[in-house]
């Protein structure tokens, strides 16, 4: 049976595509890394580093965890590393890590508000029972808070610091629960610790019987989707720039391609070349339809003026009906809702359902409602006056 994670779950989210790239046809490829993934890493090893040696007994110093957090920075950085922004360079990041490790180590040393059972620790659990659902999962810090408590510790080193609503929300560490509850089951509680190191605050939830049920039925539902699903489609979004597959991606692989070629055999690429045409007639149509739409208004006025149904031309014939056909307001128009109120109170929602305003037309033109709600719903309509255009073939002479 498969074993799905947290991190692979989110993958297929983000682009199913890449999920099936990544986990079902296991093409293994280096990810682009960026600049911030690359200072999460070195905190989090430091911070790994700090609480190994606490539980033995070894509290670490400030300058200690500088020290190892620089050297450790030297030995991993290379020039492959991606920063978008320009205007900053590898020292303003590791400036910004070092920071986030002298918060973090004023706020708890000496480390004592807990015993920790394990850093960067693996934990593999089942969702149903039955090994069907299987999920596992790297917990940053496990600890011992007493009571017989257990906390879930993860640090976070982005930008981004979410609401309380959004940490009480978070997957990845309900999952983690579910594990931990597994695993020692006689645990009476457990807390989800969010450490929020950019801004040294720390978030707090702790989950509910019906909360962690919730957690279940979802995952257990999504894992079912992955399963059933048979086409994989792409899906847009600003992480495609760190996608490892480019040149897989419908959507990326014709930029893959013609970003190797020669300048001189650019424009000559067949694909750049459709497109170039495509985009130099869509540009004369869009032109041409402007000039056809401001005929066709002359058209319309000269009809009016005159008094005219039929406009003869030399070879072909323009037929102008003028009509008179009911409206209501449509969506985000004034009168709307109180419209929908009325037709959901009568009790006709269904027969016009999410008011198609043609078929609420047809229901009033054909006189299937009573007069009382007709006159009602008749405060939203009007006649609105409809024109039409067409082309028509030129009678044909009788012969002599």
């Amino acid at each position: 049976m498969p074993v799905y994670s947290h991190s692979q779950l989110s993958v297929y989210e983000q682009c199913p595509l890449k999920y099936k790239f990544r986990y079902l046809d296991k093409i293994r490829r280096e990810e682009g890394q960026g600049i911030e993934a690359f200072v999460g890493d070195m905190v989090h090893k430091t911070l790994k580093k700090c609480y190994d040696d606490v539980k033995l007994t070894r509290v670490n110093k400030l300058d200690e965890l500088r020290r190892f957090y620089d050297n450790l920075w030297h030995k991993n950085w290379n020039d492959e590393i991606a920063i978008t922004k320009k205007d900053l360079t590898p020292e303003h990041y590791m400036a910004h890590g070092r920071r986030m490790l002298e918060d973090y180590h004023r706020r708890y040393v000496p480390f004592d508000q807990d015993k920790t059972v394990g850093t960067e620790m693996l934990i593999s659990f089942s969702l149903d029972g039955k090994d069907k659902y299987r999920l596992r999962g790297y917990i940053d810090r496990l600890s011992s808070a007493g009571n017989n408590s257990l906390e879930i510790h993860d640090y976070k080193t982005g930008a981004h610091l979410p609401t309380q609503e959004e940490a009480d929300g978070d997957r990845q560490l309900g999952l983690y629960q579910i594990g931990v509850q597994n695993r020692w089951p006689a645990i009476k509680s457990i807390r989800l610790v969010w450490h929020y190191m950019a801004f040294d605050a720390e978030l707090v939830s702790s989950r509910s019987g019906e909360s962690i049920s919730c957690l279940v039925a979802e995952t257990m539902r999504l894992i079912d989707e992955i399963e059933a699903t048979e086409d994989f489609l792409p899906q847009e979004s600003n992480l495609c720039e760190w996608c490892e597959y480019p040149d897989l991606c419908p959507v990326r692989k014709h930029s893959c391609i013609v970003e190797a070629l020669p300048a001189n055999e650019y424009l000559s690429e067949t694909g750049v070349a459709l497109i170039n045409k495509y985009v130099e007639l869509k540009a004369k149509a869009d032109e041409i339809g402007c000039e056809i739409g401001e005929l066709k208004d002359a058209i319309i006025e000269y009809a009016r003026r005159e008094g005219l149904s039929v406009i003869e031309g030399s070879c072909r014939n323009v037929r102008v009906k003028f009509d008179m056909k009911l409206k209501f307001p449509g969506k985000k128009e004034d009168g709307r809702e109180e419209l929908e109120e009325i037709i959901r109170k009568a009790g006709k929602w269904m027969e016009v359902s999410d008011i198609n305003t043609a078929a609420l037309t047809h229901v009033i033109e054909d006189g299937e409602w009573n007069g009382d709600l007709v006159g009602k719903v008749m405060e939203y309509g009007a006649m609105e006056e409809t024109v039409a255009v067409y082309l028509s073939k030129m009678k044909e002479e009788d012969p002599e």
